[in-house]
């Protein structure tokens, strides 16, 4: 009884139970032993909105999230070993704070998924079960579209999983795992009812609010002038970064001569940071930050029903594509 498994237990058993969509899953031999392998593990110590976490109640990391979207693929296409381990594997190449560190050149977590893609411990066990690297990487990058991912600019598991899983943060979702019946395959996408669709489109305006505010544009373009510090300074190198896990590279930022005091007041005091869109409101010494991307995918209502631009909430839509550009944040003294 005392070794016996539990419930919540991220490996090390042949189930996975993913608590945010109540969702029991049966794991194949290889999966276990992905789940065991460093390369997965260290997402555990990866948080899934960036340095957010600092200032919010964002705390999930990629790993809860990448097990989301593993849980929903098994789920949705229980016979397709490569999308699984696809949907185990998509978010292995993230750095720490998550896309923050990816302004700076030489920091890509689309690169780096290649190349631990292709290095001997995922390849190895990839191999042992015939399943080719190649396959893996098309359908995370949607270059073969599925219920993972695709180029089309629809509703897929990835964003699903990250659009909920804030949505329960916020509030403005009660149960996931009521959606998980109500969400259908119709070929390699996914598709809905047109509720459920308005409910997706809610989640998806929160989500690219949440991605334009303060707590989030601020405190992630203070991390990213620390760890540029650090670079410039050769405390830390680039190769390093990409190994590192948050708790590594804040444990560097707060004791480093160079970000000390400055990360101090980011972790310990970090309510007083402002943005603007104004540079001329903002003091000379502000930081800067470009906003260049919402991920707004749509969801694609069943056959037969109404347009998705017919939904209630579609018109919000068209307000968030103004959060884009510019901003200057500073501390408000």
């Amino acid at each position: 009884m005392m070794n016996q498994a539990y419930i919540a237990q991220l490996s090390g058993t042949g189930e996975l139970w993913e608590p945010l969509w109540g969702l029991r899953i049966r794991l194949t031999e290889m999966e276990q032993r992905l789940l065991q392998t460093s390369v997965v593990r260290r997402l555990h110590f990866i948080h899934h909105n960036g340095g957010s976490y600092i200032n919010t109640q964002h705390v999930d990391t990629r790993l809860q999230h990448s097990l989301g979207v593993f849980a929903l693929g098994a789920y949705y296409c229980p016979d397709q070993p490569e999308l699984r381990a696809a949907a185990l594997l998509h978010d292995i190449g993230h750095l720490p704070f998550s896309h923050t560190l990816e302004q700076i050149e030489g920091l890509n977590h689309h690169q780096r998924t290649r190349e631990l893609l292709y290095g001997e411990e995922i390849s190895g066990i990839l191999a042992a079960y015939a399943i080719d690297q190649g396959q893996i990487l098309n359908l995370i990058e949607g270059r073969i579209p599925s219920p993972l991912r695709n180029k089309e600019n629809r509703l897929h598991l990835d964003h699903l999983d990250s659009w909920v899983r804030s949505g329960r943060t916020t509030g403005l979702l009660q149960s996931a795992h009521a959606l998980v019946p109500r969400i259908s395959l119709a070929g390699p996408n996914l598709s809905t009812d047109a509720e459920t669709a308005d409910l997706l489109l809610r989640l998806i305006i929160s989500e690219a609010e949440f991605h334009a505010s303060a707590v989030n544009i601020g405190t992630n373009a203070v991390l990213l002038e620390l760890v540029s510090v650090l670079i410039e300074q050769q405390a830390v190198s680039l190769e390093s970064i990409t190994a590192m896990t948050d708790n590594s590279l804040e444990a560097l930022l707060l004791s480093s001569p160079h970000t000390q005091e400055e990360a101090q007041r980011l972790y310990y005091g970090s309510y007083p940071l402002k943005i603007t869109r104004d540079r001329d409101k903002a003091p000379v010494d502000a930081y800067h930050a470009t906003l260049s991307k919402l991920y707004l995918s749509l969801p694609l209502i069943d056959q037969g029903q109404v347009s998705v631009e017919s939904l209630p909430s579609y018109p919000l839509l068209s307000g968030l594509t103004a959060r884009l550009g510019e901003y200057y944040i500073y501390w408000d003294s």
